[in-house]
C-alpha cells in the first residue's frame, strides 16, 4: 500500500468513542437510541435531540468543566435517557422535526449556557442544490478538524440519495471517517460505515454537520 493509500484508508476518530457504548441490559447500543423516549411523539421525531445528548454526554465526560453539562453517566441507559428528556427542552422538534442545523446549535449553546457552560457551535451546511453544493474537499477538512480536537459530529441528511443503509430526513452521530469519506456512524443504536461521499453525489436534499466546542465555564452575575 502506497502512502496516498495509506491515508485515504486511515480512519480518524475520536478518543474514546467507547464512552458512546451504551449498557443496555445485556447489549450494548452505540449511541443513544431515540426508542427510549417516554411519549410516542418524541420516539417518532427525536433523532434531533438524541444525536445532541451523544455529543453533550462526550463532551461533559472529556472536558474539564464538563460536568455542568451532565452528573450523570452517558454509559447508562437510564441515564442518558434522563440527559436526553433534559435536552429535549432544548433541541425540540417542530412538525417537521429538528430540519435545520441552527435549530440544534442554537438549542445546545442554550442548553449549555442555562448549565454555566458556554458551547460554540460548528456548523457546515450542505446545498439541496448539487450545483451549489460543498466540495467533498472541505467536508473532510471539517470532519477531521473536529475529530482530532476530539469531537464527535452530529449529522443532518435530509435525503440519503443512493445511501441506503442512511435514513431520510434523520440525524445521526459520526464518531470517525477518513479521506475517502467513509464514516463511522452511530445509529439508532447500531454501529455502521456510512459512505458521505456518495451521499454528497446523490442527495437531493442536502444537510449539515454541526460539532461543538467548550470554551469555558459561563460567567454568571
Amino acid at each position: 500500500m502506497n502512502d496516498i493509500e495509506t491515508t485515504l484508508s486511515k480512519i480518524i476518530t475520536i478518543n474514546q468513542p467507547e464512552l458512546l457504548h451504551i449498557k443496555d441490559g445485556e447489549e450494548i447500543s452505540y449511541g443513544a437510541h431515540q426508542i427510549w423516549y417516554s411519549s410516542w411523539l418524541q420516539r417518532m421525531s427525536g433523532c434531533g435531540p438524541t444525536a445532541a445528548a451523544n455529543l453533550l454526554w462526550y463532551l461533559a465526560e472529556t472536558r474539564s468543566l464538563g460536568k455542568n453539562l451532565f452528573k450523570g453517566d452517558g454509559t447508562n441507559r437510564q441515564e442518558m435517557t434522563q440527559l436526553m428528556e433534559a435536552v429535549w427542552r432544548y433541541v425540540t422538534p417542530g412538525w417537521r422535526g429538528v430540519d435545520k442545523a441552527s435549530t440544534f446549535a442554537k438549542g445546545v449553546t442554550r442548553y449549555g449556557k442555562d448549565h454555566g457552560v458556554r458551547i460554540k457551535t460548528h456548523v457546515l451546511e450542505i446545498s439541496g442544490e448539487y450545483f451549489t453544493r460543498t466540495d467533498p474537499d472541505t467536508v473532510w477538512k471539517f470532519l477531521r478538524k473536529s475529530f482530532e480536537g476530539d469531537c464527535p459530529v452530529a449529522f443532518l441528511n435530509l435525503s440519503n440519495g443512493a445511501v441506503e443503509n442512511l435514513d431520510n430526513w434523520h440525524w445521526v452521530t459520526l464518531v470517525g471517517a477518513n479521506a475517502s469519506l467513509i464514516g463511522e456512524m452511530y445509529d439508532q443504536g447500531r454501529h455502521q460505515q456510512v459512505d458521505i461521499k456518495r451521499w454528497l453525489d446523490t442527495t437531493t436534499g442536502g444537510g449539515a454537520f454541526v460539532s461543538l466546542e467548550m470554551t469555558d465555564r459561563k460567567r454568571r452575575d
